[in-house]
């Protein structure tokens, strides 16, 4: 395993890692790195390279996605599951033929990188739990599952929308760390997806959640999870992912059995979809877009719609909370000064008038992408999440 004390050249140049790092770390977080210090080590790059927004290098992060990335190699610890691909959708067969693991590359952003990130069930059904960084471990003894609920041997499943405005995916900070919180202290089954992003527009990122819900509920026996404790949890553009999945599963499913359909060697596919409901059974939302009405994040709306005429209103989540909307988990902070809290308001008073059970929190400093946010005022949102789904399942 990688530590410190390598150089980020050895590690770049240890397969898979230049090809596939940017799956779960932002491959723009790397290029902050000038190739001259490629030649020091992560110790020295961390006093030496500052991101864009002032912190040294996030070398602990860095490492540890390339140490998962050789868990996937090495041990086959992890897996990535290519969802719009054949093989991937009859799991049993597709986990007996991993002896030789299928690893994107990363940053390639079509129907064929479309996969979800979890744990191999046949070696290590929560790696994320078992290979936690201390990044995810909470200030605070966490309490809002017993121990008991976190060992079910049908776990619930969690799938994880990392944000980014639909231009880019945070799969660490918004992913990884996440996936790391909800399988050790929540008891879940989690998968990070990584879906299509600008030029890929409306409807090809809410079809790959869509698909992503499907293919889970229906091998749920392989992944050992429960198939009605489905679990969607975004955060920003990623939470407007969940949101409008939330309330379009049903026109979203009959486009990716369309899209199969148009492929006719995807028949078997077909057939094992058909009655397969890609409706989530509790959202999470982490500082989410919801509105493209006002207030809103100009970014998300530009990358998803391209402006196309109609999506404005469609796309604006709370225009279309039914009282079958799922039951929501939301949070964001009042400084947030690129996805204004208001959205979060404007969602909350949506869930009120149709009586969907819901937890809607502002907290009063973090600003934006804080992820599991230890270091600000609403460090204990987690927590909030965790027991309140703990009430909603």
């Amino acid at each position: 395993m990688f530590t410190k004390n390598d150089t980020l050249e050895k590690i770049m140049n240890t397969k898979p890692i230049k090809e596939a790092i940017g799956n779960l770390f932002p491959s723009c977080w790397l290029s902050q790195v000038p190739q001259q210090y490629f030649h020091h080590t992560l110790a020295e790059i961390e006093k030496e390279v500052s991101m864009d927004w002032g912190c040294p290098f996030l070398s602990d992060a860095f490492l540890e996605c390339a140490n998962l990335l050789m868990e996937t190699v090495k041990k086959q610890r992890f897996l990535f599951i290519p969802l719009w691909k054949e093989e991937a959708n009859h799991v049993s067969t597709f986990l007996n033929a991993y002896s030789n693991p299928w690893i994107p590359d990363s940053d390639q952003n079509n129907q064929n990188s479309v996969f979800l990130f979890t744990g191999n069930p046949i070696i290590d059904n929560i790696a994320f739990a078992n290979t936690a960084g201390a990044g995810s471990i909470p200030p605070y003894p966490s309490l809002a599952v017993s121990s008991e609920k976190r060992n079910l041997s049908k776990r619930p499943a969690v799938i994880i929308c990392p944000g980014g405005a639909y231009e880019m995916l945070s799969s660490y900070s918004e992913g990884v760390q996440l996936a790391q919180r909800m399988e050790r202290d929540g008891g879940y089954k989690a998968f990070i997806l990584n879906y299509r992003i600008t030029p890929n527009y409306y409807p090809l990122p809410q079809m790959d959640l869509a698909l992503a819900i499907m293919h889970i509920r229906a091998n749920a026996e392989e992944y050992q999870i429960n198939p009605n404790q489905i679990i969607i949890l975004g955060a920003s553009a990623g939470g407007h992912l969940c949101a409008s999945e939330a309330y379009l599963y049903d026109s979203l499913k009959q486009k990716v059995l369309e899209e199969f359909a148009s492929k006719k060697q995807h028949s078997s596919i077909l057939e094992k979809y058909q009655t397969i409901s890609a409706r989530p059974d509790n959202v999470g939302l982490l500082y989410p877009v919801i509105s493209f009405l006002s207030d809103y994040h100009e970014g998300s709306y530009l990358n998803l719609t391209n402006q196309k005429t109609g999506l404005q209103k469609a796309l604006s989540v709370e225009l279309h909370i039914t009282s079958n909307y799922p039951p929501t988990y939301a949070f964001s902070n009042k400084d947030d000064g690129c996805v204004p809290v208001s959205n979060t308001i404007r969602l909350k008073e949506a869930l009120d008038k149709t009586n969907v059970l819901h937890l809607c929190e502002t907290y009063p400093t973090g600003d934006h992408g804080v992820g599991l946010g230890y270091s600000c005022s609403c460090k204990d949102w987690s927590e909030h999440m965790l027991a309140f789904f703990e009430k909603a399942l």
